[in-house]
Order: C-alpha cells, then structure tokens, then sequence
C-alpha cells in the first residue's frame, strides 16, 4: 500500500478521496438534514466545507455526514504507521475559533487555536473530537487508525476486494473463509437497485426490507476489514443493515467506517468468538444503532469511535428460549456521542438471560437524549422476561449527560414481547465519572421482578468522590434491593 508520508521521523499512511465525491450541492440542506430521522440523504458522502485538515504540510481528506443535532460533522482518518514522537495536526476551520476541546477529555490533549487554525498534537493512533467555541455545532471527528496488518492481496480467492475509488454496491453474502477488504480509499455506495425484490415488503414502520449490505450466515473464519467507508446515506430509511452475522462462528470487523446508516450498523445475531475493532460509526436516523449484539457469546469490542442516531454499543436477547441470551462479552476502550437513545448496556429486547457482560474504559463525550425515562450513559433496560445478571461497569467518564448517568429499569412498552417481567441482579459500578448533579435511576417492575443486589463502588461528580449514597441524586423505587454503595477506596 502506498500514499506513506515521513513528517519528523513519524510515518502516515493518507488514504486519497475517490475523485467522484464532491461537496454537497446544498449546505444549507446538509445542515439540516440530520433533523429527518427517517429520510434518505439525496447527495451521498460529500466533503467537508467546514474543515481542513493536514499534518506536515499534507492533505487529509475531510468528509462531511449529517448528525441528528449540530451538524453536520465532518470527518477524517488515517493511520499513524510508524515512530513515537508527537506531530500536529493542522485543523483550519471555516470560521474563526476563540476556543477549542479536544475530546475525550482523558486524553488530556491541549489544542492551540489561532485565527481559523487549531493545532492539535498527537503522538500514536487515537480517537480525537475537536469542539469549537463552547458549542457542539459542526465538530470535527478524527479517527488515527493503528498500521494494519496483514493486508489481503487483491488477487486473493477468498478475498472480496474493493480497491481505492468509488463503487456501487447492493448485496454481499460471505462464505466460510471469506474476507470482504475495503481500502483506505474505497467508497461503497450502498443502493437498491431497480427491480430487486424486497425480503420483506412492509415491516413494523411500513417500509420494505431489502437483504443487508454485507451478509453471512451459518459461516466460519470470516471478516469485513480494511479502511474503507461504506456509505448506506442514500438509502430509505430501513432498506438495508450494513452488515448482519447470523449464527456465524470467528467473525472479525475492523477499521472500517461506515455513514448514514438507514438502519442497525453491525448486526451480530447468534454468533459467537466475534471481534469488531477500530470502527467509525456515523449516523442520524432513527434506528441507526451503532453495534448490537443480540443472542451472541464470546464477544469482543474494541476502540471504536460512535455518534448514530439511536443506540451506540447495546447487548439484546431478541430470541426466546432455549437460545442463548447472551454471555462473555467485553466492551472496552470506546467513545460515544450518543445525540438519540443510550450510550452502552443491556437494552430492551431481553427474552432469553443474558449474563458475564463487561464495558470499561470508555468515553461518553455527549449523551443529549431526554425524551423518555430509559435513556443514559449506562444502562440496562429490561422489557421482556430475561433475567439479566453479572454485568460490570467500570473506569467509565462521562463528561456530559442530560437524562441519567446509570439507569437499571424493569418496565414494559410498545417492544416488550413477553408478558412477563425480567429481572436485573449482580450488577456491578466501579469508578464511575459523571457530571455533578446528575441523575441515576434504579426502578424494578413488583415484588417478584427487582433490581437487586447493585454494587457501587467509586462514583465521581466532577472528579469529586461521591462519599455517601444519599449524595448520589438517586431515584430509586420500591423494587430495588440491596444496593451497596462506598467510595472504592
């Protein structure tokens, strides 16, 4: 692979736009199009008008997508292939900058902003957010992608490879063994083309279900790699899922982007010893949900950078018994801006029990969602009869939230398919940053149905350690059991 640039004994790796993306025909119809949370975006993935980008005098390609509130965003990546000293980024900004954050806030990186131009130092691979001015209009999302590694020939027969340039794509099933490689470079556009026949002709919303964009089931050893965008934009709203893993087996997804989701992003169903790494996931439609795992074991999240327009990185049960509910899962090293639903946890759809589930050591940036009660940084939401147990939360910031900073919730609503009431047990928060001031919510369904046996240990309101559960702005019902609350220390 080429495009290798040598800046002060560091090398990069920068990957050229195709030449066919352009900039949006109406920015100001780009602007607003994240308040549609249904609607197709006409233009596709553009460039960004709103920024620039370079490092050493070289140009980064900078793309803009719509986002559900302040967009649109615009965004870049490249990998950071070689060398430990720090370089800076030069990020020019449309308009003047009197003031600039670098997000997440652990990174504790300083940024120098003068005129239109922020300086941004960097030092390895990493997930950066530039915010401007004390607002959250038009930021600039940087993913600095690791060297990848053992890069697939484009010749290889198990490997479907999509080379720089823009392609037009529908429908990809994989096979046992297969590789779909992306390049740095590479654009698939997703589309339906005229005349395909739906796999579903109206669903829940009235709108036709077309087969995924990449597809495996009952396979082994597959994987979806590269650094590539797939852009699912100009699709209707449901049409197609960019990626869906039934009952599959050593499932790997890594380094890919992926924009304008008009649905679930990456779909894991009844799938097990899966690793999804290094993603970019970028969407506003209602439904986008980030990464779901659903009746999935032995799973692994790694260093993903998310902002859609529904769920960022949630666990589901969506099958009834005797499948699996869920179990071994680890979420680790990821960061959200959650604009819709809910930042990390068990969500909702819980028929079967799900159990052994870790997230930590990750960045909530933004978590804006207020519209109804189940929404937060770190949640588990039971609607159906699952019991769900054995979860950990721990070394997990939050910089700012708007409904609740932990919410444990046994409820029923339009999603809950069973008549019975779940239950949530054994649950575990370690080392929890929040904002001061913030809100949790412990609430279990009935005497028999509780939230029970809930472990508080170090919880933080703005860096201050929270030293009595009476301090902690908890709203808790009659159906909570058993919390247990100290300092950590």
């Amino acid at each position: 692979m080429t495009n290798l640039y040598t800046i002060h004994n560091v090398t990069l790796r920068i990957f050229p736009a195709p030449p066919e993306i352009g900039y949006a025909a109406d920015e100001a119809r780009l602007a607003e199009q994240g308040n549609d949370a249904f609607g197709a975006d006409p233009d596709g993935l553009v460039l960004s008008r709103d920024w620039l980008l370079s490092a050493g005098g070289q140009e980064i390609p900078v793309y803009a997508a719509p986002v559900t509130s302040g967009g649109p965003l615009s965004f870049a990546s490249f990998e950071y292939v070689e060398g430990t000293e720090a370089i800076v980024l030069q990020a020019i900004s449309a308009k003047p900058v009197h003031s600039v954050q670098i997000r997440p806030a652990s990174l504790q990186v300083t940024a120098e902003a003068e005129g239109q131009t922020v300086r941004i130092p960097i030092s390895g691979p990493g997930k950066y957010i530039v915010e401007t001015n004390g607002d959250l209009e038009r930021p600039l999302f940087i993913m600095v992608h690791a060297p990848e590694r053992d890069v697939p020939a484009a010749d290889d027969g198990s490997v479907i490879y999509f080379g720089p340039g823009l392609h037009t794509v529908s429908t990809v099933e994989l096979q046992t063994g297969q590789t779909v490689y992306i390049a740095g470079g590479a654009v698939l556009r997703v589309t339906v083309p005229e005349g395909e026949v739906p796999d579903v002709e109206s669903d829940w919303a009235g709108k036709k279900l077309y087969r995924d964009t990449f597809v495996a089931r009952h396979a082994s050893d597959i994987a979806i790699r590269g650094r590539g965008i797939i852009d699912l934009s100009m699709l209707d709203w449901h049409a197609r899922k960019a990626a869906l893993i039934q009952n599959c087996e050593r499932v790997r997804i890594e380094g890919i982007t992926c924009v304008g989701t008009s649905h679930w992003t990456i779909h894991l169903s009844q799938s097990k010893d899966c690793l999804i790494r290094d993603l970019l996931l970028i969407g506003y439609r209602e439904n986008s949900d980030g990464i779901d795992i659903v009746n999935s074991e032995h799973v692994r999240v790694d260093n993903c950078l998310i902002r859609t327009g529904d769920d960022a990185v949630v666990v589901k049960a969506m099958a009834a018994p005797p499948a699996l509910g869920g179990k071994d899962i680890r979420v680790r090293g990821c960061t959200v801006w959650n604009d819709k639903v809910r930042c990390f946890g068990i969500t909702g759809e819980t028929r079967t029990d799900i159990a052994d589930v870790i997230f930590e050591d990750c960045d909530i940036v933004h978590s804006r969602a207020v519209w109804t009660e189940e929404l937060g940084s770190l949640c588990i939401i039971v609607g159906d009869s699952g019991t769900i147990e054995n979860i950990r939360f721990e070394n997990m910031r939050i910089e700012d939230e708007q409904r609740y900073a932990m919410a444990c919730l046994i409820f029923k609503d339009r999603w809950s398919v069973d008549q019975a009431a779940g239950r949530i047990r054994n649950i575990v928060f370690r080392n929890i940053q929040i904002p001061a001031g913030v809100p949790s919510l412990f609430h279990g369904f009935d005497e028999q149905h509780t939230v029970e046996q809930v472990t508080i240990e170090g919880l933080f309101a703005d860096g201050q350690p929270v030293g009595k559960i009476e301090q902690a702005n908890f709203r808790m019902n009659d159906f909570v059991k058993n919390i247990s609350f100290s300092t950590g220390e």
